[in-house]
């Protein structure tokens, strides 16, 4: 096998090894690219995934909310209304309960080391 001449010069040698040092580096540039995108694809995957629950979540509330016993539990605690037939019962309120047991703290507004330094020095 006879090569040309010139393929078996070092400067051919040399070129073809920085070219094919080149092609490794950008080879490895796209592979951490495309390794990057991927795990932002499967993050935004899971939280379609999350939205996606919510969302079916939100649809049966929304369902519920459109049933006829929601609405009457609403205007019943809402609107005070009854069924025809049925009597509502009020309740006297409770009178509140005094605080005679123990007495309020006082509120004094002197930082802690201003009283220590009244307590030493005799100043009130």
């Amino acid at each position: 096998m006879n090569l040309p001449k010139f393929l078996k010069s070092k400067l051919f040698i040399w070129a073809g090894g920085m070219v094919l040092v080149f092609m490794l580096f950008f080879l490895g540039q796209e592979l951490k690219q495309r390794l990057e995108i991927r795990q932002e694809v499967k993050q935004l995957e899971a939280q379609i995934s999350n939205f996606e629950g919510k969302n079916q979540g939100l649809r049966e509330l929304v369902d519920y909310f459109k049933t006829p016993e929601y609405r009457e539990r609403q205007a019943r605690s809402l609107l005070n209304l009854q069924k025809p037939g049925e009597f509502a019962v009020a309740l006297p309120q409770l009178p509140e309960e005094e605080e005679t047991t123990a007495p309020k703290p006082s509120l004094d507004l002197e930082s802690n080391l201003r009283l220590w330094w009244n307590y030493f020095f005799g100043k009130k």
